[in-house]
């Protein structure tokens, strides 16, 4: 292989490097984007579950908050979601015990000294970019990854 092709070949490997990598900031400011959006909606349910809880309180009601408490219990599961997705991008896992965010492999939390459970992870089969496990396909390449 001469100089030139292996010039060539490794600033094509570059650009790919980079363009996984600003693919992955992008979906991480998507990520943030919808979890800020979801915490909002979450807030203002509460705020709507008070004020319910409130105004039957102050009529000497039964308060019925039913459909509010599954609202919330839908957006605390869409926040998880899309926290673990964000986790996977940023390449961190969340103390359990303090919240503090934790560089995957590490195997304590730095702030409060916890053991850090880490999650399983799988490699795309066309791009190698680290996936959760349970991956059906790639979020960098839209390969389908092995079963």
């Amino acid at each position: 292989m001469s100089i030139i092709d292996k010039l060539s070949s490794g600033v094509s490997e570059a650009g790919n490097t980079i363009s996984q990598k600003a693919k992955g900031i992008s979906e991480q400011t998507k990520l943030s984007s919808e979890i800020s959006k979801n915490k909002a909606r979450r807030e203002e349910c509460i705020h709507k579950l008070g004020e319910a809880c409130y105004q039957a309180h102050k009529a000497g009601e039964e308060l019925a908050a039913a459909e509010l408490f599954h609202e919330i219990e839908l957006v605390d599961g869409i926040l998880d979601k899309l926290t673990e997705s964000l986790c996977q991008l940023k390449g961190i896992v969340i103390c359990e015990t303090c919240g503090t965010e934790v560089m995957k492999g590490n195997a304590f939390c730095p702030s409060c000294g916890t053991q850090v459970r880490q999650p399983s992870v799988i490699r795309c089969p066309k791009c190698s970019m680290e996936l959760p496990g349970g991956s059906r396909f790639c979020v960098y390449c839209g390969a389908k990854t092995e079963e």
